[in-house]
């Protein structure tokens, strides 16, 4: 709930106490609608009181000695967010770095696959010259008249 609807259902509790049973038993389900529209109930409201309140006890009897165990509890989970945040920032600079390897690898493999395409094709078009030049055209099937493409000329 938000603090506007927390401040409206604090009036409409507030009528509950009226003397008069109808304006009391009115607020009621006000308040039992505003609350079921966020999906709470009595209980629910009950119960966070109850959280609050025992929240607050220990700070009214225990005084300095609660806070400062409070101040040392909240230390330490300082001190354990930045040991988390220090794994993490390891975990990070480790994964970009492996990132950047695989990077790095696939650029050489692209430049691999095209250097083996170049040669293929200057292969084929070096056989072809050479079928050509010992047996001539006639000698070829009817569908190698033209010399072969690269895979890469292909549509």
């Amino acid at each position: 709930m938000n603090e506007r609807l927390t401040e409206q259902l604090d009036k409409i509790l507030a009528l509950a106490d009226s003397s008069h049973d109808g304006e009391a038993v009115v607020a009621v389900r006000k308040a039992r609608e505003m609350l079921s529209r966020d999906g709470l109930s009595f209980s629910d409201l009950a119960r966070a009181a109850s959280v609050k309140t025992s929240a607050a006890i220990p700070f009214l009897t225990g005084g300095r000695e609660y806070l400062e165990s409070q101040i040392d509890h909240l230390r330490i989970q300082i001190e354990d967010l930045q040991s988390q945040m220090n794994t993490q920032d390891f975990q990070l600079d480790y994964w970009r770095r492996r990132a950047l390897e695989v990077e790095q690898s696939l650029e050489h493999a692209q430049g691999e696959a095209d250097r083996w395409k170049k040669l293929a094709s200057e292969t084929a078009n070096r056989l072809w010259e050479i079928a050509r030049q010992v047996g001539g055209s006639d000698n070829l099937p009817d569908a190698a008249v033209e010399p072969p493409r690269a895979a890469s000329d292909k549509g």
